[in-house]
């Protein structure tokens, strides 16, 4: 710059002032451009691009890593289906929808057996959290448990609960436990002590309902698990026997003729079913001529539709079934000639149908008390109206369908239908009894003395309310529960227990009463499905599994809270 300057002091005026100019124009455009890079390395943030993306992409694969881990636990499936399974499927997908470099993105979650069970484990953990910091917020609840054994045969304790959220009652799974194949009733119990209490801190006392089955393990004078479980109650929760089981127990009551109807229908099942060369004989055959249905079942006395399925099946297919035995040469084949056996056959068709009809509508979940009791009492009600119509001069058969067309269509002796008949009512007079047996009135009486519970609008005045024989503060509520039309409108549109839970602060006293009434399970529905669950979890391939977390997730009625989860560090998969 100083020899510049020196040379240009020696240049004419004309040419000092054009080099002057010149220089100026460099100087502005030297300015310009120092002011775009400035302004330039402003607009840079100080952390560089392609880290941030990086990180961005593996929280996006972590999160993805995670969801795929709940489907699978969600769907029962193995855990080896993410990665040989559902990654390529997806693959596929992205490379024919868009193209190779998005499907090869993919690659970057970590989906391999070792991830999707940590991932599962991890949910289970937070979904186990989730619920255990709403019940110890001193909710009250109360519990159904079972006990069943795996494919290895090692018994599995399934425990669930009931509880206030929100607004509503909500079902979920409290613990599946894996106990000893020894362990007696006493330790049973210690085993529920250590989890509720001991793992997850919370207090018998909140227990306001326990439910179960009736066998020995859980309630026989040498195991008393329900009885401790009492006990750690103080007597404030009521045991209930499950509503399913009994009905179950109720079915089993026969005369010894139609015993031996069942038995021989169970007798040509076997035969047929068997022998594989025999079941797909008859399947051709029967596929051949055009019937609707070509399959017999087996029957299980585990099963509670066992008994109706399987004789519905013989019924249909009685004919076929007699000219395979012809075929064959069997004995069985001369018990189809037999007009008395069939009509038999028929009516237990029908019966049992009816039974399991029953059946299925008290396996509904979130029913209420109620609603099992009107099905019970409904049905001790048509038995007596059935004996009814058979003791009459006309007998009628309306109510058994396949028994009235077999009548219809097949010429029976006149004697041997009155045997039959007999037969019958004796049948329905011991239904009757046996349900009186297991469910006797005095278990229902405090249904029926808080009928209200049911529908509080149905007493409007003073002196429908003065026969419920409540406490005057409850009497008050009543009457002005009944008297809202806005409440009403609730009532129509709520569920019985949602209904009473939106009105707690409003009427707390009515409230209270209906909640401890509708709170207890009256069923061990849940706790068989769950174990419908296990069987698929846990089969001969899959013997060593851990289960519970898998079941957790499967079962489990929260959902799980992602941001949650994303904030814990996860190793990832190598």
């Amino acid at each position: 710059m100083i020899a510049e300057s020196s040379d240009t002091m020696d240049l004419a005026p004309q040419e000092m002032e054009g080099i002057v100019i010149v220089k100026v124009e460099e100087e502005d455009e030297y300015e310009y451009e120092a002011d775009h890079f400035q302004r330039e390395q402003n607009n840079i943030k100080p952390s560089p691009q392609y880290p941030r993306r990086s990180t961005s992409m593996n929280e996006r694969a972590l999160l993805s890593s995670y969801l795929v881990a709940y489907r699978v636990a969600k769907e029962k499936m193995a855990h080896t289906a993410a990665e040989k399974i559902i990654l390529p499927a997806c693959m596929d997908m992205v490379r024919t929808i868009f193209d190779d470099k998005s499907a090869d993105k993919l690659r970057t979650i970590p989906l391999s057996d070792n991830t999707i069970s940590r991932r599962i484990c991890t949910i289970a953990k937070h979904l186990e959290a989730m619920l255990i910091s709403r019940l110890r917020s001193g909710v009250e609840f109360a519990i159904q448990l079972d006990e069943s054994s795996d494919i290895v045969s090692c018994p599995a304790l399934l425990v669930y609960i009931k509880y206030v959220w929100k607004d509503d009652f909500v079902e979920d799974l409290l613990c599946c436990l894996n106990v000893s194949s020894r362990i007696t009733g006493l330790d049973l119990f210690i085993e529920l002590e250590k989890c509720i209490v001991g793992q997850y801190k919370l207090s018998w006392r909140n227990c306001k309902g326990i439910s179960s089955d009736g066998a020995a393990n859980m309630t026989g004078k040498h195991s008393r698990v329900i009885e401790k479980l009492l006990e750690a109650t103080y007597n404030c929760a009521l045991w209930d026997h499950c509503f399913i089981h009994r009905e179950a127990l109720v079915s089993k009551e026969m005369p010894p003729s139609l015993i031996d109807v069942l038995k021989t229908a169970v007798k040509i099942v076997n035969f047929i079913k068997g022998s594989s060369l025999n079941n797909r004989i008859l399947e051709i055959f029967c596929s051949e001529i055009g019937v609707n249905h070509a399959h017999l079942l087996f029957h299980t006395e585990v099963r509670w539709l066992s008994q109706g399925k399987i004789l519905s099946k013989v019924y249909e297919l009685r004919n076929e079934i007699y000219i395979f035995l012809i075929e064959k040469q069997s004995y069985l084949a001369n018990i189809f000639e037999d007009n008395i056996w069939v009509t038999k056959l028929a009516y237990l068709s029908d019966i049992f149908s009816i039974l399991d009809e029953l059946n299925l509508k008290i396996q509904r979940k979130n029913n209420d008390t109620f609603q099992y009791l009107e099905h019970i009492l409904g049905f001790q009600k048509m038995l007596l109206l059935w004996q009814t119509r058979l003791k009459s001069n006309c007998p009628s058969y309306y109510m058994f369908p396949t028994l009235l067309q077999h009548i219809e269509e097949n010429i029976i002796n006149e004697d041997c239908l009155k045997e039959i008949k007999l037969e019958i009512l004796l049948h329905l007079t011991s239904l009757s009894q046996t349900f009186n047996y297991y469910f006797p009135e005095e278990k229902f009486e405090s249904l029926k003395e808080n009928i209200w519970i049911k529908d509080p609008f149905a007493f409007q005045n003073p002196e429908s309310v003065i026969e419920l024989n409540l406490m005057p503060e409850e009497e008050n509520e009543l009457l002005h529960l009944s008297s809202s039309f806005t409440l009403k409108n609730y009532y129509k549109t709520l569920s019985l227990s949602a209904f009473w839970i939106k009105i707690k602060d409003e009427f707390p006293l009515l409230s209270r009463k209906s909640i401890l009434l509708l709170i207890p399970f009256t069923s061990t529905y849940l706790c068989e499905l769950g174990f419908s669950i296990l069987t698929r979890l846990k089969t001969k391939k899959r013997n060593r599994l851990n289960s519970a977390p898998d079941m957790r997730v499967a079962l489990s009625s929260c959902v799980p809270d992602w941001k949650e989860l994303m904030k814990r560090q996860a190793h990832p998969s190598h």
